[in-house]
């Protein structure tokens, strides 16, 4: 117990440590002015007057007015949203649109800009694993570029609104490469997870598993975070392989919620107990999980304790903590009615009884079919339940399961009031038309791909080129798009494309179908005319050889090439001889190259590199 109260004191500092000492100061490239900057207010332990926790309205929605070419937004989930999606790409300096029927105060700025950050990560509009917690956590600090030395900030006033451009600054634990790094790891651990074979008492316990798996406790960060502090994030614990608590929760949220469960990060007084953890639903109940204190008796060689933490309920959890109370959860935080509501009145009073077989999270749950292609109409596998127990009758409820992307089956108590369990299916778009050449959209470098706008909604499309025996990946694009330029190409060389669209969830894409394979070519490069020599009734053009497949030479009495006529060359060819010429006769000449392919179908096509320069010559 003595090894274990020691292991729980360096653990509880951590925290404390790393959001103390981890704030960059910053200054704007494009001015003299300081950064006037405020510590994330959930680190620093602050009373939020204006909100707890969890208290946002999501039905209040936000007004919005046009200025110039931005929209503007009054506070509401428009605004919200607004700054969610900056967090969530991990943007550092970027312009918030603010519209208020009031003035705002050089005094209260940051105070409104905290209040903004705090409802844009709140859970009532979590839509990902990516937001909500993921998001309020990795956040150290937040700016606002100073304005002059006067009470009001620069404005403009119209039809009795407010404009107000806010040029911010966000600072964070990670980086938008790092957060890569994870979804790469995330993603291929979910992809590994068979939830028709597993209950999700497995599934949970394989993701506790996992995350203890990839990390150490990192006591180096807890006792100088400087340089260190990716330990507070879920890279630090799933690539790095190093973190504190608060990397092992956000970790443990991330997976969970990428698999569908409703899981909180939690915390307790982070001037006291300074320590963060994990709650997760089973059988519409809510157990604790604390990944950092189960991971300290593994790296101890206590496996019998591997799961000391896991599943427990409140009680359980707090009983081997020191006089910090590392485990009481902070009232500050945690007792307001949005987080009593949808939480604490969930808390099992019970640790959570694994062999219990009449528990629905102990039983097999499948879908008929997990992949489905959009179609129009609304997509429902039905459901199929293997326990060993005694499974009580239930309904089930669909959620997101008409358009493209991840959608969910409920299993729900049989009035329908409470979620047993769920399973996630996923909806891919449907096969895209095939590409095809964009006006002027051929050069000896690049080919200009167009495309027709599927009727569903994507999130995106990818565009692949068949190179060394495969399909690879050669351009991304948003929806938003229908043509896009492939670039670095060789000169009369013959491509194979295909394009398929994608629609994504968090940070993973489900693609549908390719289309069928366009095959073009680029143009040869465009030959230099280098002399022409005339003998009787002849002459005689040379030019600089090119990769191609043959030349065209067009020659006529008119400079602009009026009634001009066309003789060919081979490919090998570097000159022409052109005979039966008039004497005396002003001649001009020209070439270009010539490049032969066969289209996916099997139709001749041809294409022309642009023409050289002429030369001319009087006939002798």
């Amino acid at each position: 117990m003595k090894k274990r109260v020691k292991k729980a004191i360096s653990v509880l500092i951590s925290l404390m440590l790393v959001i103390s000492s981890a704030l960059p100061s910053y200054a704007f490239a494009e001015s003299n002015f300081k950064i006037e900057e405020r510590q994330n207010p959930f680190y620093a332990g602050k009373e939020i007057s204006y909100s707890t926790l969890d208290s946002l309205d999501a039905s209040k929605h936000s007004t919005s007015r046009v200025l110039g070419s931005h929209t503007y937004y009054t506070e509401g989930v428009e605004l919200y949203k607004a700054l969610r999606n900056k967090l969530v790409n991990r943007d550092e300096d970027f312009k918030l649109y603010y519209l208020s029927t009031s003035r705002v105060f050089v005094e209260s700025v940051l105070d409104k800009i905290e209040k903004i950050y705090v409802n844009a990560t709140d859970d009532a509009i979590s839509q990902s694993p990516i937001d909500g917690d993921y998001i309020r956590w990795v956040v150290a600090s937040f700016g606002i570029e100073p304005y002059s030395n006067t009470r009001y900030l620069n404005e403009t006033y119209k039809d009795g609104y407010y404009y107000y451009t806010f040029n911010l600054r966000f600072s964070y634990y990670d980086t938008a490469n790092e957060e890569k790094q994870v979804d790469s790891v995330v993603n291929s651990f979910v992809d590994s997870i068979d939830t028709n074979a597993l209950s999700d008492y497995e599934i949970i316990k394989k993701i506790h598993d996992f995350i203890c798996s990839k990390t150490t406790y990192d006591y180096d960060a807890a006792n100088n975070s400087s340089g260190r502090e990716y330990a507070a994030t879920a890279y630090g614990a799933l690539v790095k392989g190093e973190c504190v608590c608060q990397g092992y929760a956000v970790a443990f949220y991330r997976i969970c919620k990428e698999l569908g469960y409703n899981a909180r990060f939690v915390s307790s007084d982070p001037h006291w107990g300074c320590h963060a953890w994990n709650i997760v639903q089973l059988d519409d109940n809510y157990y604790f999980v604390d990944t950092t204190w189960d991971d300290g008796f593994i790296d101890d060689g206590e496996k019998d304790n591997a799961y000391r933490y896991f599943l427990v309920d409140y009680k359980s959890l707090r009983a081997d903590d020191s006089y910090r109370s590392e485990h009481v959860l902070d009232d500050d935080y945690y007792d307001d009615e949005y987080f009593w509501e949808n939480y604490r009145e969930k808390l099992d009073a019970n640790e959570y009884n694994s062999k219990n077989k009449d528990l629905f999270s102990q039983s097999i749950i499948s879908l008929s079919k997990n992949k489905y292609v959009y179609s129009g109409s609304s997509n429902k596998p039905s459901v199929s339940i293997k326990t060993d127990g005694e499974i009580k009758n239930y309904s089930v409820s669909y959620k997101n399961n008409k358009n493209p992307g991840m959608a969910t089956v409920n299993i729900m108590s049989e009035d329908g009031k409470s979620i047993l369990s769920h399973r996630n299916y996923v909806i891919v778009p449907k096969k895209m038309t095939s590409l095809s050449l964009a006006d002027s959209g051929r050069t000896d470098s690049s080919i200009t791909v167009k495309w027709t706008k599927p009727a569903e909604s994507v999130s995106g499309y990818r565009i692949e080129v068949y190179k060394n025996g495969k399909w690879n990946a050669v351009k991304t694009v948003s929806s938003s798009v229908t043509s896009a330029v492939i670039s670095s190409l060789n000169p009369a060389s013959i491509y194979s494309f295909r394009i398929k669209s994608y629609s994504s969830y968090s940070k993973r894409n489900f693609y549908g179908e390719s289309s069928k394979t366009y095959k073009t070519a680029t143009k040869p490069k465009k030959p230099t005319a280098l002399s022409i020599s005339t003998k009787a009734k002849s002459i005689t053009f040379k030019w600089k050889k090119v990769y191609c497949t043959g030349y065209q030479i067009q020659y006529s009495t008119d400079k602009s090439m009026k009634n001009a006529k066309t003789v060919t060359a081979s490919s090998s060819a570097v000159s022409k001889k052109i005979s039966k010429l008039k004497k005396e006769k002003k001649y001009y000449i020209r070439v270009r190259a010539i490049k032969n392919y066969e289209s996916a179908s099997g139709k001749s096509c041809v294409c022309y590199s642009l023409w050289s320069a002429k030369k001319s010559i009087k006939c002798k």
